[in-house]
């Protein structure tokens, strides 16, 4: 099976290399982009395909509730999972009802961020 292309949208560039160097051990998982922005997320998606993207609420310019929002609209078929260092369950529950399949808390992901992955395409 060929592994799951993933979309990796967080404005913190750290961020972004720890997540990406933490999915590229599992062979499950291939990393096609990463942006720091929401609005070059869509464009990203549109020409990279990936299956999943993993997507940060707190972004400057298009937040991560309405990169979900047109995500979703522009690529139909990705699966969405929202990665947030808010914990209440407002964030959540907003996430989930712009679409995303899964949240996850910053603070909590070693573990289980790739199950995550793998699990949301099931």
């Amino acid at each position: 099976m060929p592994p799951i292309r993933v979309l990796l949208v967080d404005d913190e560039p750290m961020f972004l290399e720890a997540l990406g160097a933490l999915l590229a051990r599992d062979d499950r998982l291939e990393v096609v982009a990463s942006t720091e922005r929401g609005d070059e997320a869509l464009e990203l998606a549109g020409r990279m395909r990936p299956d999943v993207a993993l997507v940060d609420l707190a972004m400057p310019g298009s937040d991560g509730f309405e990169t979900t929002r047109r995500l979703i609209r522009d690529s139909p078929n990705l699966k969405v999972i929202v990665v947030s260092g808010v914990t209440d369950g407002r964030a959540r529950d907003d996430a989930l009802a712009a679409g995303a399949r899964g949240f996850l808390f910053k603070g909590g992901l070693h573990g289980e961020i790739a199950e995550a992955i793998v699990d949301v395409m099931h």
